[in-house]
């Protein structure tokens, strides 16, 4: 009778213990994971080239000089003839397939190899979208690059108004002479904000940065890219001086009015 309650023993706790077990190890539904995609900015120090964009609609390459992290970081490996350039010629825009050239070299800051994109043109960027077409570019003049804090520029275009309106706090402000040898004002500015709004709709975002590095953003272009009859905007906005970074904002491709998620961005770090 002792050895036979001594077995039921032992299968009562075998049975147990294979119950605890199937408890631990339950799968957990798909459905109480949260995944996110999209693109995720990675660090100067690791992959400071950033050749992924916010939508899988298209791709933008800067003309400039690659650090070779990782073959993924190669222009090289992405541009081809059927991009297209957008580039200036006596103060006119034009969309033609690229003409270009790749040079090897070395970044002695970084200790990696590297390609620059040389463009055989007075080139802007170069744009890789199935609707863009060859051809002149409608473009307006830029008013004023800068749009500090409590500035706003409005441009008109095919009877609709657009707004750009600087927020933010400046913190000092110095005069500096530009790359034409021209004096001109520079804030030292945190907290920035700049809206966009169409035909007196509500403000919606098109950059919010806490803080720049000596350096600050400047509108590139205004116009009509993807030939669509509403603006286009092309902005440089580094948050550092040595970095180089551009915003393509297509108008065909804002939706529910998110410009900040449905642009065209890109950076690419020289620091030493």
């Amino acid at each position: 009778m002792k050895y036979l309650s001594l077995t039921t023993l032992l299968l009562a706790l075998t049975i147990q213990s294979c119950q605890n077990n199937t408890q631990v190890n339950k799968t957990i539904p798909t459905d109480s994971v949260t995944t996110t995609t999209g693109d995720i900015t990675t660090p100067t120090t690791t992959k400071p080239n950033n050749l992924k964009n916010s939508t899988p609609v298209g791709s933008i390459v800067m003309i400039d000089t690659y650090r070779i992290y990782e073959e993924a970081e190669d222009p090289s490996k992405i541009l081809n003839k059927n991009w297209f350039d957008l580039y200036e010629e006596n103060g006119q825009y034009y969309l033609a397939k690229v003409d270009y050239k790749i040079e090897d070299g070395y970044s002695e800051c970084a200790g990696v190899p590297t390609k620059s994109v040389i463009s055989k043109r007075n080139s802007m960027l170069f744009l890789n979208f199935p609707f863009l077409k060859a051809g002149k570019i409608e473009n307006l003049k830029i008013t004023q690059a800068e749009i500090w804090p409590k500035e706003t520029v409005i441009y008109n275009f095919n009877n609709q108004k657009y707004q750009l309106k600087g927020y933010g706090d400046i913190l000092g402000t110095q005069v500096r002479s530009n790359d034409q040898g021209r004096e001109e004002v520079f804030h030292e500015v945190k907290n920035y904000k700049l809206t966009y709004s169409y035909n007196g709709s509500s403000e919606a975002n098109m950059i919010q940065e806490e803080q720049f590095n000596d350096t600050f953003i400047k509108t590139l272009f205004v116009g009509d890219i993807d030939r669509d009859g509403k603006l286009d905007f092309i902005i440089s906005k580094p948050t550092n001086y040595e970095e180089n970074s551009i915003m393509l904002i297509l108008s065909s491709q804002i939706k529910e009015n998110n410009i900040q998620k449905n642009s065209f961005q890109q950076s690419v770090q020289f620091d030493c």
